[in-house]
């Protein structure tokens, strides 16, 4: 796993053993905070992408929600859901039961070096990366909902099949 995180090689893979190798190299971290997370992704998604990409926005979305989203002492849960948005495309999206994102924050989550946590290790750039990689990398779409006090929720909307590199590099 820890290669295909840098791979950018764009292959076929089963979403849902990817998201079962992303958990069980968080594993450690996620028992270390008390919190836990469940992956409710069908077998028979397939993805013609970037593992690594995937592999990373799907990594910081849940370190996202360990650090800023869920309460120390409550019980968290963060749970991971893929589903056939429509014909050739997937919704992916990261979803926690915590303090949610107040509502004057919400259109700027993906902002670079916006962080609630300056000072305490926020940088500001984690929403930032992973917003340019699903737009970018993954020729899709991110957004997130929520309500202060009962979680955040992050949408991905992207193609079962990604663009190659040529065909982003020629729209921009």
């Amino acid at each position: 796993m820890a290669i295909d995180q840098t791979n950018e090689t764009l292959r076929e893979f089963s979403l849902n053993e990817m998201v079962g190798d992303i958990l069980l190299t968080l594993g450690p971290v996620i028992r270390k905070t008390g919190h836990f997370v469940v992956s409710e992704i069908p077998h028979d998604i397939r993805l013609q992408s970037y593992p690594g990409p995937v592999g990373q926005v799907l990594t910081n979305l849940i370190n996202n929600a360990l650090i800023h989203g869920l309460k120390d002492g409550t019980l968290g849960r963060i749970t991971v859901t893929a589903g056939i948005q429509r014909e050739g495309w997937i919704q992916l999206a990261v979803h926690d039961n915590g303090r949610g994102i107040a509502p004057e924050n919400l259109a700027r989550v993906f902002d670079p070096f916006f962080t609630t946590r300056l000072g305490h290790g926020g940088s500001g750039l984690g929403l930032n990366i992973v917003y340019n990689i699903v737009s970018q990398t993954l020729g899709g779409t991110i957004r997130v909902e929520s309500v202060l006090g009962h979680g955040a929720r992050f949408i991905i909307e992207m193609p079962v099949s990604a663009p190659k590199k040529a065909d982003l590099q020629s729209t921009e």
